[in-house]
């Protein structure tokens, strides 16, 4: 082979091994450069960590505008005019999922506790209380779920006058406390009892 072509080659050869050098030089530059902006920044990955979670509050907040309403469970049982039937009532609590007798009790709980109230604001207090006979008739509850199905006190001024045939008897446990009770028309007295308590003792649709 002739000196002039083996020089030839020898250049070429050469030619090439510093061509894929500076390629790879110019790579690792570029890497090193551009590299580092190309990471995601620890800025952006501390403010997503520090996002709350909206669904639990979102929970928490429907619960709070939820109105409480009365809790128990009573049995029924009325005679109008030769007729009788048994019904039942249950409240949760949940006014919007109850029957509408639970929201009616609460109110008229509310208007009793409103009543007694009024009542203590109206009496003028004496220098020392006098000691009550052990025979007296005992107070109304202060609270109006007490007082709901709390029968007339002995001694309580009433008409005689009948207003109707109708009996109730009312059993079971309302707001933790227990129901056993008995309502007429005979007198004032249980006639008002009786138009307080009618949501239980007409028919539940």
């Amino acid at each position: 082979m002739p000196h002039s072509h083996r020089d030839d080659r020898n250049r070429g050869t050469l030619g090439t091994v510093l061509l894929t050098g500076a390629c790879c030089v110019g790579a690792l530059a570029y890497a090193a450069v551009v590299g580092p902006s190309m990471l995601p920044s620890p800025d952006v990955t501390t403010t997503h960590a520090a996002l709350p979670e909206a669904g639990p509050q979102t929970e928490q907040t429907e619960k709070e505008e939820r109105v409480e309403g009365p809790v128990g469970h009573l049995e029924v049982h009325v005679s109008d005019h030769g007729r009788a039937w048994v019904q039942t009532l249950s409240c949760t609590g949940d006014l919007e999922e109850d029957h509408s007798v639970c929201a009616a009790l609460a109110e008229a709980a509310e208007e009793l506790e409103s009543e007694h109230s009024a009542t203590e604001d109206d009496q003028e207090p004496q220098d020392e209380p006098e000691k009550a006979p052990e025979d007296d008739p005992q107070p109304l509850p202060e609270n109006g779920a007490e007082a709901l199905f709390t029968e007339v006190r002995e001694g309580t001024v009433c008409t005689d006058n009948v207003y109707g045939p109708q009996e109730a008897t009312i059993t079971g446990v309302w707001e933790g406390q227990e129901v056993d009770t008995t309502l007429t028309r005979k007198g004032s007295c249980e006639e008002a009892r009786w138009q307080r308590l009618s949501v239980l003792t007409d028919q539940l649709g």
